[in-house]
């Protein structure tokens, strides 16, 4: 992304129109090269302090962008912000790098760099290798980038302009957390967790029908499945209790009991039923339409469980009454 370019006014200009001028040194973790880098990451994402305590600041990246393009020239990045005091200086101050465009990545601002050869030659050489921003902002907003200058005492975490592996300042990343967050091989390299990364979100976006069902519907098999099943108990339960009631087991005032049982418990139900003895049948039934004082349901499954023969009962019943 190509973005246009401007100038700040002279700081003094800057610091009468209401603002800050900020100088902050930065260092952060390293980049594995010896000559400096186009790109340069000038402020970081996110709120940030300096380890001088200046701050909290944070990147307002619309008003950055908007001042870059208005300005229309290249920003200086010099050597330890000499050109802050250039009127007081007799001498030249030299640039060390001139940035040509800005761009916002993940939350940061990042330049791109045409360094002198000169500078490139000290950055090779590790004589500088850390960038200190020169912002001016409003109520701990960013709003303007002034330039950056090449120091040697960082303030800030940003990616260093120089730096090798194993340098005091540069702790090597143990990519084994990650790959194992990510369900990778353990000695998988960066391109590899990259790699990695990519699959599983192109995976995530274009998930396979086969292996994923929507939880609706997975709820509306569930549910369908649990009525069908209720569904056969109950049928079960009420061929069991019928069958009872054929064989003469169960009294039909028993019903609601017995299809509460058999539903509840079918293999003690069906216990319990091969176990009861005959306490209605079909000839009694017939008898009992002729006979005043033939036996109910209920009370012929009471002599059942009582052991007393239904000529026993109506005779006690004969005895009650005559009382």
């Amino acid at each position: 992304m190509q973005t246009p370019r401007t100038s700040p006014a002279h700081p003094a200009a800057e610091l009468s129109a209401g603002g800050a001028l900020m100088s902050i040194h930065a260092s952060s973790p390293s980049v594995a090269a010896d000559a400096p880098p186009e790109w340069v990451e000038l402020i970081p994402a996110g709120a940030f302090s300096g380890r001088d305590g200046r701050g909290p600041y944070r990147l307002d990246a619309e008003a950055v962008l908007a001042a870059f393009a208005k300005g229309g020239i290249d920003l200086p990045i010099d050597y330890e912000h000499q050109s802050l005091e250039a009127e007081a200086k007799a001498g030249p101050v030299p640039a060390a790098g001139w940035i040509k465009e800005l761009e916002v990545r993940d939350g940061a601002l990042w330049a791109r760099v045409q360094w002198t050869p000169r500078a490139a030659e000290l950055i090779a050489a590790r004589e500088y290798r850390f960038l200190s921003p020169v912002f001016r902002h409003k109520q701990g907003r960013v709003v303007a980038l002034a330039g950056a200058g090449l120091v040697h005492y960082p303030n800030l975490d940003l990616t260093p302009v120089a730096n090798r592996q194993g340098d005091a300042m540069s702790d090597p990343i143990d990519l084994a957390p990650i790959a194992e967050a990510l369900g990778a091989p353990a000695d998988a390299d960066a391109a590899q967790l990259v790699a990695h990364a990519a699959s599983l979100r192109r995976r995530a976006d274009s998930p396979d029908p086969a292996a994923w069902v929507p939880m609706s519907q997975h709820k509306a098999v569930a549910d369908e499945l649990a009525r069908l099943q209720a569904e056969v108990a109950r049928q079960k339960a009420e061929a069991a209790v019928s069958e009872a009631m054929r064989a003469g087991k169960l009294a039909p005032a028993l019903k609601d009991w017995a299809m509460g049982y058999a539903s509840r418990d079918p293999e003690g139900f069906a216990a319990w039923a091969a176990a009861a003895p005959v306490i209605v049948s079909a000839q009694s039934d017939a008898h009992a339409a002729k006979t005043p004082e033939a036996l109910t349901e209920e009370e012929r499954y009471v002599c059942a469980q009582l052991g007393l023969t239904e000529a026993d009962f109506i005779a006690h019943k004969r005895r009650i009454n005559k009382e």
